[in-house]
């Protein structure tokens, strides 16, 4: 890079002749300067052969500043090293943290820090924790916990790029009242679907009887990308057993490649997934037997051909369309839509606009951006309602009671009505769809 600079003016001042025109002043810096990233020998991974990212700061602390988001900077750093890696992910709980330590009790290494902050500032924009363990033909895999200290869209942000880029990814489903453990696992699975992750092999760990029973129901329902490989491991008694699992599913596919990502050659084809409750038996590690009274908690896996009948049939009900007739009475009321959570379709409308096919798929797109919003809190209780106001308008969203995959729409003129009175006028309408329901 030229640091010289150049007069133009025809009188210099450092120069004998005024007439001579535009003369080059001194070079202020090196005409020239080389730029490379440099590390010491101890930090290097050709050298070395260590995966870990950033400075090491500390006894187990590391440090990585960044000019980019937390996100992109993990991204760019796991393709750079090609990192084979674990990634733990909660669910409606906090426990992939403890696990960690306790893998660094029971003789992995200490738990340690990656702390990733914004250069020049010093900024934290996030905190990672994993520790290290070595495989018993010498592999060292690092394990990350997806709780990362962040803002929430930075948790989320970073939480996505460990699992994306991870060889094998650990679910840890908790305990989440009524519908609560499969609606989190049906929208967790949605992630799988972009083109940034490649990671080839997903592990869901249920960590309660409800839970491996929505492990259960949800597999004959989610639909994976072809060439992933999905399984269900037993409910864990104790924590040596979870590592059991772990481990021994990732020495049984940490040889596996990863998933290609969209282009012309990619593959397009999609299949349903086969969620065995049992880990294969010929891993490199033990599996212990569930304990009794979780094996018996979760029913066996239902094939898709028996399946009993999706919830998109149920409003066909006769007392769905006097529903949809009785909510068009509402005062204020413009446009209303029951729909199909699931394939964002309408099932009922009433009213003059907007179209059933736009509220369907807006309300849609709103429940389940509200749903990531939620699990990225740790917030496992569903949302009983969204109300959106604007000067103009009072926009509700809302699932219907009995019915976990159909909601209704409805958008009203705020001139008309206030959101007091929209509540009172649903909740209404709730106690009734309840009574139509019992007398089935």
């Amino acid at each position: 890079m030229s640091y010289v600079q150049r007069m133009d003016d025809k009188t210099n001042p450092h120069s004998g002749d005024a007439g001579s025109g535009p003369v080059e002043w001194a070079a202020t810096m090196p005409d020239t300067m080389a730029t490379q990233i440099m590390a010491r020998d101890s930090d290097d991974p050709r050298v070395a052969g260590s995966r870990d990212i950033g400075r090491l700061t500390g006894p187990n602390t590391r440090e990585l500043f960044v000019t980019c988001d937390a996100a992109e900077a993990l991204r760019l750093q796991f393709d750079h090293l090609q990192s084979l890696h674990v990634a733990l992910h909660d669910i409606g709980g906090n426990v992939s943290r403890q696990l960690l330590r306790q893998l660094a009790a029971h003789g992995g290494s200490a738990v340690q820090k990656l702390t990733i902050r914004q250069q020049g500032y010093g900024t934290l924009l996030a905190s990672i924790e994993y520790a290290t363990y070595t495989s018993p033909e010498g592999q060292s895999v690092h394990i990350y916990s997806t709780d990362v200290q962040s803002t929430p869209a930075g948790q989320q942000a970073v939480s996505r790029v460990l699992m994306e880029h991870a060889q094998v990814s650990v679910v840890l489903l908790a305990e989440m009242a009524a519908q609560g453990s499969a609606n989190a696992l049906r929208q967790m699975m949605q992630w799988v679907h972009v083109p940034a992750w490649v990671c080839p092999s997903l592990l869901i760990m249920p960590l309660g009887p409800a839970a491996a029973q929505a492990a259960a129901a949800q597999s004959a329902q989610v639909v994976q990308r072809h060439g992933m490989l999905v399984r269900a491991a037993p409910q864990p008694s104790r924590p040596a057993d979870a590592w059991s699992f772990i481990l021994g599913f990732w020495q049984k596919n940490a040889s596996r490649g990863r998933l290609a990502g969209s282009g012309p050659g990619a593959p397009s084809a999609m299949q349903l997934p086969s969620l065995n409750l049992k880990l294969d038996h010929d891993a490199g590690t033990t599996v212990p037997q569930a304990p009794p009274w979780a094996q018996t908690a979760a029913p066996p896996v239902v094939p898709p051909a028996a399946a009993a009948a999706p919830a998109a049939t149920v409003p066909a009900q006769a007392y769905m369309e006097t529903y949809v007739g009785m909510v068009a009475q509402m005062t204020g009321l413009l446009s209303c839509c029951v729909f199909d959570v699931n394939l964002a379709a309408p099932l009922g409308h009433a009213g003059r606009g907007p179209s059933p096919i736009d509220l369907a798929r807006q309300g849609a797109a709103i429940l389940k951006a509200q749903q990531m919003a939620r699990l990225a809190l740790n917030l496992s209780d569903p949302a009983h309602e969204i109300l959106i106001s604007s000067d103009r308008h009072h926009q509700v969203v809302r699932p219907l009671p009995g019915l976990p995959d159909v909601a209704l729409h409805c958008l009203l003129d705020r001139h008309k009505t206030n959101q007091s009175l929209v509540r009172f006028q649903l909740q209404r309408l709730d106690a009734w769809l309840k009574q139509q329901q019992t007398g089935r």
